[in-house]
């Protein structure tokens, strides 16, 4: 009996410590199963574009591939629409005019995104989108018998002009004096065309047009700018005329805007 109580007492040491090896090896097999990190580097691969200061930056475009330019200053050069998408897309957030001052924060495929000051909102900053363009000078066209490749022109005519409202009475001279002849140099550069006392400036060639208006008149006391532009590719352009009160007493008085379209014909 003494023999066999020592020998039990013996084993119990044996089986704890396989126990404790048991145990151990489990461990082991866990954390060998653990899958191991991929990177040790945890930056996120998209950007949650927050950096724009902008009282609208919801809804204005970002992408994943647009050059970063971190509130650089620039002037606009000449009058141009700032817009939620590039490339002439979303909606028109504002009318710069020339050498206003702006901030670039990123540009991608010829255009770049800006945050600017509207007067009608003061002490909020707005972002858009604007062609690179905008920053540089209007080039003179050269006479047109010393222009490069030839003069050629285009026939405008407007159809379907359309206001945002039925009471909308406009500072516009386009329908009045439909068709009208733009002249552009045949490779491409400056161009301008005039519907009656009003001067479209802008760029164009046999494919593409973009034109632009500006005018402020009074109205009851009230000083609105009215921009129009003409734009596109041709033969179908669109034509789209905006109002935006500047100054005056203007208590009761609305905006309007209008669309058309305007053929091309060559």
């Amino acid at each position: 009996m003494r023999s066999r109580s020592r020998a039990y007492r013996s084993l119990v040491p044996l089986v704890a410590i396989a126990a404790v090896l048991a145990l151990s090896g489990c461990n082991v097999l866990k954390k060998l199963k653990k899958k191991p990190p991929t990177s040790n580097d945890d930056t996120p691969t998209t950007s949650s574009f927050n950096d724009v200061d902008a009282f609208n930056k919801a809804d204005v475009s970002r992408f994943i591939d647009e050059q970063r330019l971190f509130n650089e200053t620039a002037f606009v050069r000449v009058i141009t629409f700032a817009r939620t998408a590039p490339d002439s897309g979303g909606t028109i957030v504002g009318v710069l005019d020339p050498d206003t001052l702006v901030l670039k924060h990123a540009r991608r495929f010829g255009n770049t995104l800006i945050t600017f000051n509207r007067a009608a909102f003061p002490g909020k900053r707005f972002a858009g989108w604007v062609p690179d363009s905008a920053f540089f000078f209007p080039i003179t066209p050269p006479p047109p018998q010393t222009a490069i490749g030839g003069t050629c022109s285009m026939s405008l005519r407007i159809s379907g002009f359309t206001p945002s409202k039925s009471t909308c009475s406009f500072n516009e001279n386009v329908r009045s004096n439909s068709p009208s002849t733009l002249f552009f140099p045949c490779n491409g550069g400056a161009a301008s065309v005039r519907f009656g006392p009003q001067t479209f400036s802008g760029t164009a060639d046999k494919f593409r047009v973009a034109l632009s208006n500006s005018t402020t008149s009074t109205f009851s006391g009230c000083q609105i700018r009215t921009t129009q532009t003409i734009a596109g590719s041709t033969p179908n352009l669109s034509y789209f005329l905006s109002e935006t009160i500047v100054g005056g007493s203007c208590k009761g008085i609305s905006t309007c805007t209008a669309r058309a379209s305007i053929s091309a014909i060559q």
